[in-house]
């Protein structure tokens, strides 16, 4: 704090050369004039004395000096003051720096970025155009921005998201949600359905909540065969069916099934070698406005362009909203040629695996995988069994004929006898 103090009121280092240096320390001491950093050092004129006083205190020891026949020569000048004399004719560059301190406060008041993370259902697109369609959006002042509020409505908005947080950092706001595998809270179906096998396989597990189940864990089922059913039977004495009723079948199958796979490829392939021939364009843009936009010309017949896009950014979480694209247009010669069979085959095994995944995240579990990958000379195909444990059943209504018993009751007055006498 003393250093900051002394800044703003400047501060002298003095050089005293005289017959009575001693008198003049006595003088200060008695009319109470703070000298600090008193040292000695030996020059051609002999031992002179430095010292250090704040810049107010240096006018009064002149007159000090005068008295003791010394003369303070000044050898440095630290502070403010001395700053602003220094620099009394450059108005425009402390201007200037003002508004710059101004302009970077004025922009801090904003959000310029959004960040999401952690959505895999639910795409960074689609989360920042439902932001956009509540109301939250880059440009709108920090002080509007209620990270409480947009919590509590993507949980409303978004059963299947079982976590999320919002935090603002500067002029970003970070997004940060967790996806569940727990199924969304539905209204309860009350419509009649069976569910009904969707694929030739065998009984894994079943576990009934509703509904008659009609097979059980190990039943071998072919594709329609209904599961459990949605009709519930009402059995009376002696095991006598005396009533049924529709229901809304539900319950937890798997089935151990097996898919055919087969997948195929032309075998030639087409790479691009570059000449090394680039043209390179520049954009920049405020907010959603470009500012200035240059696309080179070129007479490329087969080229790429690749972006490169960058926003500027005075911290990690202080954005501006300027952004600068880099353009670049790279000219290659398409080459046509054959796959070798070494890479033939490890590009199919790349489909595969990346099929294989597709089934790992629809909840599907492939125990093993027989495939053959046969190279010809214009086709690469693969072919073979997979075997997996899924859910592989769907729901089917319930027809009105189906749980309606043949006879009527005499409730129903469904008959054909007359319901009076003469």
């Amino acid at each position: 704090m003393k250093r900051l103090f002394d800044f703003f009121t400047g501060t002298v280092f003095v050089e005293l050369c005289g017959t009575s240096p001693e008198r003049f320390f006595n003088v200060c001491r008695s009319r109470k004039i703070p000298l600090y950093e008193v040292s000695t050092r030996v020059t051609d004129k002999g031992t002179v004395y430095v010292a250090k006083l704040k810049l107010r205190d240096y006018f009064r020891v002149r007159s000090v000096a005068k008295k003791a026949h010394c003369i303070p020569y000044v050898r440095k000048r630290l502070g403010l003051p001395f700053f602003i004399k220094k620099y009394r004719n450059r108005i425009a560059f402390f201007a200037g720096g003002i508004y710059c301190f101004w302009l970077i406060w004025l922009l801090s008041r904003f959000v310029w970025d959004i960040s999401v993370t952690g959505g895999f259902v639910h795409t960074e697109e689609e989360l920042l155009s439902y932001l956009r369609e509540t109301g939250v959006a880059c440009g709108m002042r920090c002080e509007e921005i209620n990270c409480t509020e947009i919590e509590r409505r993507l949980r409303i908005d978004y059963p299947d998201i079982g976590w999320v947080s919002a935090e603002l950092r500067g002029t970003k706001l970070f997004l940060r949600v967790a996806e569940t595998d727990m199924p969304m809270l539905q209204e309860e179906n009350n419509t009649p359905v069976h569910l009904v096998a969707t694929a030739d396989g065998m009984v894994e597990r079943l576990v009934c909540r509703r509904g008659t189940p009609l097979v059980k864990e190990g039943d071998v089922v072919k594709k329609g065969d209904i599961l459990v059913s949605g009709i519930i039977s009402v059995i009376g004495d002696n095991d006598v069916e005396v009533n049924r009723y529709p229901v809304a079948a539900d319950a937890d199958i798997t089935l151990k099934t097996v898919k055919q796979y087969a997948h195929s490829f032309p075998r030639k392939t087409e790479e691009k070698h570059f000449t090394g021939e680039t043209k390179n364009g520049f954009e920049f843009s405020y907010g959603n406005k470009k500012i200035f936009s240059h696309m080179p010309s070129h007479s490329y017949t087969n080229y790429a362009i690749i972006t490169e896009d960058a926003v500027l950014s005075l911290h990690e979480h202080f954005p501006l909203p300027f952004r600068v694209q880099k353009r670049t247009v790279s000219e290659y010669v398409p080459e046509v040629r054959d796959y070798t069979k070494e890479e033939a085959e490890c590009v199919a095994k790349q489909a595969l695996d990346r099929y294989l995944a597709y089934l790992a995240n629809n909840n599907t579990t492939v125990l093993s995988a027989k495939t053959e990958t046969v190279v010809g000379a214009d086709t690469v195909k693969t072919e073979g069994k997979l075997l997996l444990l899924a859910e592989a059943w769907e729901q089917v209504a319930v027809q009105e004929d189906e749980w309606r018993l043949g006879n009527a009751d005499e409730y129903s007055r469904d008959n054909d006898e007359p319901t009076g006498g003469a």
